[in-house]
């Protein structure tokens, strides 16, 4: 099926579009196969992943459609218009609600000032999202009529496994992340020992002292009980309303994925135990680079130190906070490479000549570039992967969630320096970039990683086709452990070994009636013994 997928993916336009409705009216039993998407969010790095996915599938013959709010990343790509069918949902999150959110969970990361709260900033409007949805009976009755084979879901919005549930279908889980213990290892039964698994966000690595052993289980205990018992209660509460398998928890539902597919990759990670049916497909949306065009060639080719790429994604925004934005900027100006910088807003003073501000950057295409010396980012798992794939070493300043994990991998590694975004001056900044650019050993082990993360039998998106492809034609269930259907005291056995601990205390206990009464019989003196004494 690889083999088809590149033929494919080299068809004109014309062609291809006569062979997916060919493959569709006539030939869908043999090898077509109608799926739909459901994103976490419908624009930024949730959609951009699962729409690699989609593309991909298209170009294999398959019907796919997405569902997506009104305010969505679709418009952006024109081939996306072209290759996939949209259902759309009217969404709390539109453009001038999710920048508002933006702006605020990253003024308050910057400063180190994030709460609990914050969680509810993004939580809030895809629960609302989830009730709408849930509401919309002629969207479900669209959806049922479309008679799909499978849904993809992304995993980060509990509302995909429900929607996912309601139309009887099997799903197939697409997470931009690796299984985050004490949630997806819980759920897909993923053996997950403390002694050398880090909990999500600890810092910790997988060598941990005693101490650090303690803080992971502590931690994995906080994140079970925030995960089960805060975020999934109100989507409990909307099974339970909407007759959705009421019988089943939502954790209950997410194990019966056929497949889990995880944007993780062995370059990077520790390793660790995993099931079956659980998939990495780490660095989907890295590349080989295109040609630079017009102004960003001009620029490139006139470094004659080479370039240093800053950004921090298209979610968080430097521009929030301005005094941060000086502290970086000035660290830059004093680099003797260019600097180009992904940034949004008015230029900081510091700013120097040479850097190149822009909204959007061809980040991947740059990091490619023979002349990138370093890569400045706040650690979202795509840019790691594309610092990965083209072998260059990282200045990690991490912000929230998955990104201290992931620089913890980076920094083990010996492929990144990681600073603290709440104590960092312009000094240590400079310091930083300049170390990984000047000492050989940071290249040496991004290339030894890169060559990793590159040496796999196929692409990560078409072994992402080739699983999902799997499990439409034959299901999910040779690849299901039991451990998925056993409750806590089973899976650790511990009613059979509360069995022989009291199985032993009676034996023991037995045991000693019995000494004694036979050493009262062998000790007991006769009257005829007492009486000659």
């Amino acid at each position: 099926m690889a083999s088809s997928h590149r033929m494919l993916s080299y068809m004109p336009h014309g062609l291809f579009n006569l062979f997916v409705t060919f493959c569709v009216l006539f030939v869908r039993d043999v090898s077509c196969y109608k799926i739909l998407f459901l994103p976490a969010l419908s624009t930024g790095s949730h959609y951009m992943y699962l729409a690699k996915i989609g593309e991909q599938l298209v170009h294999s013959g398959h019907n796919v459609t997405f569902l997506l709010g009104h305010y969505n990343d679709l418009r952006k790509n024109a081939d996306h218009e072209r290759l996939f069918k949209v259902e759309n949902y009217h969404t709390e999150l539109d453009e001038d609600h999710f920048t508002k959110i933006k702006t605020t969970f990253i003024s308050r990361a910057l400063r180190g000032q994030q709460r609990f709260e914050d969680a509810k900033l993004m939580s809030a409007p895809m629960l609302e999202d989830c009730k709408m949805l849930l509401r919309d009976i002629e969207l479900f009755k669209r959806l049922e009529t479309s008679k799909f084979d499978l849904v993809v879901l992304d995993n980060v919005a509990a509302c995909s496994t429900l929607i996912a549930q309601k139309l009887v279908l099997p799903f197939v889980i697409a997470s931009t992340n690796r299984p985050v213990p004490q949630v997806d290892a819980n759920y897909l039964a993923i053996p997950t020992p403390i002694s050398y698994v880090p909990a999500l966000q600890s810092g910790l690595s997988d060598q941990m002292t005693f101490v650090q052993r303690l803080q992971n289980l502590l931690m994995n205990v906080v994140v079970f009980y925030m995960f089960n018992f805060v975020m999934l209660k109100p989507y409990e509460e909307l099974k339970q309303q909407y007759n959705i398998q009421p019988h089943k928890t939502v954790q209950e539902s997410l194990a019966g994925a056929e497949v889990a597919l995880f944007g993780v990759d062995w370059a990077l990670e520790f390793p660790r135990p995993y099931m079956p049916n659980t998939v990495f497909i780490g660095g989907l949306l890295a590349k080989e680079p295109s040609p630079l065009k017009d102004e960003w060639k001009e620029f490139v080719d006139s470094a004659d130190d080479g370039i240093v790429v800053f950004s921090f994604g298209g979610y968080a925004n430097l521009a929030v906070d301005p005094e941060k934005a000086e502290i970086v900027t000035a660290a830059l100006a004093r680099l003797p490479q260019k600097v180009v910088m992904r940034y949004e807003g008015q230029p900081p003073k510091s700013l120097g000549k040479n850097t190149k501000l822009a909204e959007w950057i061809p980040q991947n295409d740059l990091l490619g570039h023979p002349k990138t010396k370093a890569f400045v980012t706040h650690g979202g798992i795509n840019g790691v992967y594309e610092a990965i794939f083209h072998g260059v070493p990282v200045v990690g300043i991490p912000l929230y969630g998955d990104h201290y994990d992931n620089f913890v991998r980076l920094s083990k590694k010996g492929m990144a320096v990681t600073l603290n975004v709440v104590t960092m001056t312009s000094a240590e900044l400079h310091q930083a970039i300049n170390m990984i650019i000047r000492e050989p050993r940071y290249k040496e082990n991004a290339m030894q990683l890169s060559r990793i993360h590159r040496d796999k039998p196929m692409p990560p998106v078409d072994t992402a086709v080739f699983w999902i492809e799997h499990v439409i034609k034959h299901g999910g269930q040779h690849l299901r452990a039991e451990a998925v259907n056993l409750n806590f005291v089973q899976y650790f056995s511990l009613d059979v070994m509360a069995f022989l601990l009291v199985c032993l205390v009676l034996s023991i206990f037995l045991l000693k009636r019995v000494s004694s009464f036979v050493l009262g019989l062998c000790c007991k003196r006769s009257p005829r013994k007492e009486k000659i004494n």
